[in-house]
């Protein structure tokens, strides 16, 4: 996908340690940046009303900054449906 332009961030309220040890552990090969304040999560609606927690989303994100897809709960972990609708991934024609 990043032949085509498109990157993979994974942003998170745990804290740097705690991203670098679920890298390792999973061998995530994408970066993983730490949003401890949850100001990000916040912006893009990713926390549980009330309780103020995260909670897994895949955002799709167009060249023009638009959110063209919101992926939430156990369907985040899986990125086969954020990877279908990303506009890098589709054929151009």
């Amino acid at each position: 996908m990043e032949k085509k332009g498109a990157r993979v961030v994974g942003i998170s309220t745990d804290s740097v340690e705690a991203q670098r040890k679920f890298k390792e552990e999973l061998k995530v090969p994408f970066p993983l940046l730490s949003d401890p304040g949850g100001h990000v999560a916040r912006q893009y609606g990713g926390t549980i009303p009330v309780v103020g927690l995260a909670h897994r989303a895949t955002f799709v994100v167009g060249e023009d900054g638009i959110v063209q897809r919101v992926v939430t709960g156990s369907d985040a972990i899986d990125p086969a449906g954020a990877v279908e609708s990303c506009p890098a991934h589709r054929p151009r024609g």
